[in-house]
């Protein structure tokens, strides 16, 4: 009698090397989930790790893109050097769908639009909630031949209880999902170290964001007139991609006061400037500069960061009226319904 087909293997084997990823895997997203939590600047790295986690999906449809040129989408800026955008096709038309989505608080919503085919075995419950996670991205990746199921992962290591929110820098996943009925242990390995790997990107982002918000109170305590620079240090959080023309019309002010504006933010070390050239200026936080390659890196040992300021009521207002100039920035960008301004 011939024997029915084997069904193919739920998760990779499990040997030394495997299990140590998993586990190191799980410990970077809990890192990251844990203080994203708690971060005053939660907000705009959520912006930025969208960016990130979009370019991943897009790396693996195939697409010839990097991150910086989604950074340059979101914020409306074309970067000199970089290829223009091909205008036969949107690569871009996911990505405000799935942005409302990260931002729904209703757990279910993504979770309602899964197809149906999608479902776990028995045996599923006796492994690890990433590798279940994980898997249900392998199930839809051989269903949809589109960015979405990349995108779908922070859902799914959210619905897991690894992260308490989405966390969109996680997104992606390895085109051996798709491409392999059976995935080995090569490929869940891969799979794995390309997931920690973000999270511990997505952290360092996120320290880089605060320290760059910590730099931000020190240099607007140290002005006499601080006058608009708050304002252009809120909205430097939420787009980092800048020019004296965009930051003119976000502002309100003339392209004159953006530029002295600009040069006041280099000056105190918040802005590096990746043009060379007098008008249609670029700049960067330091931090993504260098990490773009626009400027080279530092050598020798970071440098210390200053100690906290003393506590007064005085410079208590003064941070005050910059987190809500954070918020109005936030409110806008969000209100219009779209990651771009």
């Amino acid at each position: 009698m011939d024997r029915p087909p084997a069904l193919p293997r739920y998760g990779p084997a499990y040997g030394p090397k495997v299990v140590a990823a998993t586990a190191s895997c799980t410990a970077a997203i809990a890192r990251l989930d844990a203080r994203i939590s708690v971060s005053p600047v939660a907000s705009a790295w959520h912006r930025r790790a969208a960016w990130s986690g979009y370019a991943k999906a897009l790396q693996l449809q195939s697409v010839e893109i990097e991150e910086i040129d989604v950074f340059s989408w979101g914020c409306g800026l074309q970067v000199p050097g970089r290829a223009l955008r091909a205008t036969n096709l949107d690569a871009f038309d996911r990505f405000d769908d799935w942005h409302a989505a990260l931002l729904d608080k209703d757990p279910l919503a993504w979770r309602d639009a899964l197809p149906t085919a999608i479902g776990e075995p028995e045996i599923a419950t006796e492994h690890p909630a990433l590798i279940r996670a994980l898997d249900q991205v392998r199930q839809h990746a051989r269903i949809d031949g589109t960015t979405l199921p990349w995108l779908s992962l922070p859902f799914a290591l959210r619905d897991k209880g690894l992260s308490a929110t989405p966390l969109p820098c996680l997104a992606g996943g390895a085109k051996a999902l798709r491409l392999k009925r059976t995935p080995d242990d090569a490929d869940w390995l891969a799979v794995l170290r390309s997931l920690e790997a973000s999270a511990t990107d997505g952290l360092k982002r996120l320290q880089a964001l605060e320290r760059n918000y910590r730099d931000a109170q020190r240099a607007i305590v140290a002005e006499y007139r601080p006058g608009a620079l708050p304002a252009l240090i809120a909205l430097l959080c939420h787009r980092p991609l800048l020019s004296p023309q965009a930051a003119a019309g976000c502002l309100g002010i003339s392209v004159a006061g953006a530029s002295k504006l600009l040069e006041r933010a280099v000056a105190a070390g918040l802005l590096a400037e990746i043009t060379q050239r007098r008008t249609w200026r670029l700049f960067l936080p330091p931090d993504l500069a260098t990490e773009f390659g626009f400027v080279a890196p530092k050598r020798g040992r970071p440098a210390k960061e200053p100690p906290p300021l003393p506590q007064s009521r005085a410079l208590a207002e003064v941070f005050d009226a910059f987190d809500q100039e954070m918020a109005e920035i936030d409110r806008v960008l969000n209100g219009r319904g779209t990651a771009r301004l």
